[in-house]
């Protein structure tokens, strides 16, 4: 039993020579003479910590052996360890260094003239007939209304169009209403796709503009604007079946002729 408690006396005994062997020291932390305050002291041993005062004086307790750390957000950071002198004469005197800091390369351009406009600032200039003032530079060619292509494929000879029909105003409402009709008959094609009308209803791709415009007297814009697809659908449907006798018979006379 007395053997046992022999470590445990002399564990006791070291931990407490060594906590009374820890002593507070003076510092002084020099920066080119200059005064520097908001200096971060810390014990890494003990993580203690201090700060300098505005004489560049700190006090902090140390002992041998432990390290010190010194932190600033201007200097370069420090470590200094407790030697047996510096705890003997409990003081210490720390140097420290500034930051540097490295600037991006740069490239030294040649320099411009001072007649230079930045097009990021001024935009360039427009050349046109109208800014070179040529003759007729604002004259506006008229609208040839007399002939119209649409996208369903057909071409329209506005003059030719309805004998009855005199005027520009008359041909151009005219033109609008045939326009705003191929708009909603090529909607209707890119809705039921080319397959449908190939496939479903046996009419050849060729074909499929015509039978559109064949479908029309079936006020199939007006269902198809009223979103009843399922109308339409059966106009087309019942449509294909007399559309493809029609198509024999003008390809007939055709021939005949």
């Amino acid at each position: 039993m007395k053997n046992q408690l022999i470590p445990i006396f002399l564990f006791f005994v070291v931990i407490t020579y060594s906590q009374e062997k820890r002593k507070i020291i003076s510092g002084k932390i020099i920066l080119n003479t200059a005064i520097v305050s908001d200096v971060h002291i810390i014990n890494k041993n003990t993580k203690q910590g201090t700060i300098t005062r505005d004489d560049n004086w700190f006090e902090i307790p140390v002992s041998i052996g432990d390290s010190l750390q010194f932190t600033h957000v201007n200097l370069k950071e420090k470590h200094i360890v407790i030697t047996k002198e510096i705890f003997k004469n409990r003081t210490l005197e720390v140097e420290l260094e500034e930051k540097t800091y490295s600037l991006n390369e740069i490239t030294l351009e040649k320099p411009k003239s001072i007649f230079y406009e930045d097009p990021e600032i001024i935009p360039p200039k427009t050349v046109n007939a109208e800014t070179l003032k040529l003759p007729y530079a604002n004259t506006k060619a008229k609208k040839d209304l007399s002939v119209f292509k649409f996208r369903s494929g057909g071409v329209v000879s506005l003059d030719n169009l309805i004998n009855s029909l005199n005027g520009n105003n008359k041909r151009k409402k005219e033109l609008k209403k045939i326009t705003l009709e191929d708009n909603a008959l090529e909607k209707i094609r890119k809705y039921f796709t080319d397959d449908f009308f190939i496939t479903d209803l046996q009419i050849k791709k060729e074909h499929i503009n015509p039978f559109l415009n064949y479908c029309y007297k079936k006020n199939i814009i007006t269902y198809f604007n009223r979103s009843e697809n399922i109308t339409v659908t059966e106009i087309l449907m019942n449509e294909s079946k007399t559309f493809s006798q029609k198509i024999s018979t003008d390809t007939l006379i055709v021939s005949k002729k």
